[in-house]
């Protein structure tokens, strides 16, 4: 039974690629506001998503035991109707949860606000526009690339089309397939299976958006994790860029093609069902994930694919909860584009040990370290990773040792806005400052050779202070032993997951890491 869920979750963590994501919504539902450990901590030095941990065992198909988090800290880009701020296009700007933006170098157009765009800033005409047209020329070009905010691969309904308004929040995430010669574009949403969506959304139809059935919404403190099977009518092939939105409140999607998926349309208990043998779809960890998130692909990553079924009935497996006091809508869309020169696959980064899944992270009152790692065998260019783990967890490090020196790689504090690191030419990432609790990692490209380290730690602090500040609706007393699962609160996990080109090893648990892994 352990070596399955332990397939199931490997293979659940294998269905996209990884590199870095971009956080930072701004629409027309409110001022801009910012979003903490997001991926405002990368910006795009010049002008495959990946998904998050699936789950060990099915959940209640909804409970209501949400709490808000921790309101210091912005959740914008998380679960709320206020849309985040844009990460600024100078290094400084970087800082987790800035709201100020910083003025961008010389020469440069001002950072991208997801702002209005004006006729005489349109670098297409938006009127009209259907698909989202790829290329280098700007949806703004008044204002600078923004892979969430200003993406000609992701135009964002929002500003191609007046009539997309719901009363749901987080209309600011969905985008315009892909040229359909270029790519497509899979996801769910309660309008239908198929092209049901873009049909009757593309004509100005929204009338799908009334009415929801039962199962498409959650309610303020409800959380779920459930699957639902979605038949679609597209092009096959091998792709190298992916552009995956979902309306805020989802803590992970999981996607996997599947031959025999049975019933679809239809929510059911969440479970590894279609992950043993499914094939990998781009996922995500947070509502906006780009890959990559520059305007071109870094030279380096030229010939790197992930590949796509035809007509896919895709197994999306959603974990949600609703920390706002609005109703949330669960609905997906991921745009896929095609390579044009495809050579290499893409592998995973697994940093799921078998052992984690059965033994207990820790009991109420303890401050525990979660401490896995390998010597890596031979060549291994890590392309991205993130760091999957739940409230107990007060700081999430990676690092890698090479020559016999630590360096970190990826260091986040804030669990709720979990972000994604991309390692190559074209990002630039937040530089490491632990002593300012800033989300941040590695930047360039990161390759490492046989007998080199990987390493990473989840520092848990399962105490009545860590379940106050996060307005934890138990206590560590009140829910026992802290076990693995797929609940935000009642659970946890830690998984290093990324994605590479080369060999991986195979993580194992150890002694105490260093002092910044440790660092509250």
């Amino acid at each position: 039974m352990r070596e399955n869920i332990r397939q199931a979750l490997v293979l659940a963590l294998a269905t996209s690629i990884g590199c870095a994501s971009e956080s930072t919504n701004t629409g027309p539902e409110g001022p801009p506001t910012a979003a903490a450990g997001s991926g405002a901590v990368a910006v795009p030095s010049s002008a495959a998503a990946m998904p998050a941990a699936s789950p060990a065992a099915s959940t209640p198909a909804k409970t209501a035991a949400v709490a808000t988090p921790n309101t210091a800290a912005p959740v914008a880009s998380a679960s709320s109707a206020a849309p985040a701020a844009p990460a600024a296009q100078a290094p400084a700007a970087a800082a987790s949860g800035s709201t100020e933006p910083v003025a961008s170098p010389a020469g440069q157009l001002p950072a991208a606000t997801g702002g209005p765009i004006s006729e005489a800033c349109q670098g297409f005409s938006l009127k009209g526009l259907t698909h989202s047209p790829g290329g280098d020329v700007l949806p703004n070009k008044c204002e600078a690339y923004h892979a969430t905010l200003n993406n000609p691969w992701a135009v964002r309904c929002v500003d191609a089309w007046p009539w997309f308004k719901t009363k749901f929040p987080g209309d600011n995430y969905c985008v315009l397939p892909p040229d359909p010669q270029k790519g497509i574009q899979l996801g769910h949403h309660p309008q239908g299976e198929y092209d049901a969506w873009f049909k009757a959304v593309s004509q100005g139809d929204m009338s799908g958006y009334e009415n929801i059935p039962e199962d498409w919404s959650l309610e303020p403190g409800e959380e779920e994790e459930r699957n639902i099977n979605i038949r679609h009518m597209n092009t096959g092939g091998k792709y190298d860029r992916t552009n995956t939105r979902m309306r805020g409140g989802s803590h992970h999607m999981i996607a996997s093609a599947v031959d025999a998926p049975g019933t679809t349309f239809v929510w059911s208990i969440g479970s590894p069902e279609g992950l043993f043998t499914g094939r990998g779809v781009p996922g995500a960890q947070r509502p906006d994930e780009n890959s990559p998130q520059s305007i071109k692909i870094p030279k380096e990553n030229e010939g790197l694919y992930g590949t796509i079924a035809e007509n896919a009935t895709i197994t999306y497996n959603m974990h949600h909860f609703n920390s706002t006091d609005r109703t949330i809508l669960k609905e997906a869309w991921q745009n896929i584009w095609w390579s044009e020169n495809p050579v290499t696959p893409i592998g995973s980064i697994n940093g799921l040990p078998l052992e984690e899944v059965a033994e207990v992270f820790a009991y109420p009152g303890d401050i525990n370290d979660m401490h896995y790692g390998y010597t890596v065998p031979g060549d291994l260019r890590i392309l991205g990773v993130f760091g999957h783990r739940h409230a107990w967890t007060t700081n999430f490090s990676a690092w890698v040792v090479r020559g016999g020196k630590e360096e970190i790689i990826y260091q986040s504090f804030d669990w709720f806005d979990e972000p994604t690191f991309q390692y190559n030419s074209e990002v630039k990432n937040a530089a490491i400052n632990t002593a300012e609790r800033q989300d941040a990692g590695h930047t360039g490209i990161l390759e490492l050779k046989a007998g080199d380290e990987l390493h990473f730690n989840c520092h848990i602090e399962y105490t009545d202070q860590r379940a106050m500040e996060e307005k934890s609706p138990v206590t560590p007393a009140q829910n026992g032993p802290l076990r693995f699962a797929n609940e935000a609160f009642t659970a946890e996990m830690c998984i290093l997951f990324g994605g590479g080109v080369g060999q991986t090893g195979t993580m194992t648990r150890l002694g105490s890491p260093p002092d910044f892994a440790k660092v509250r």
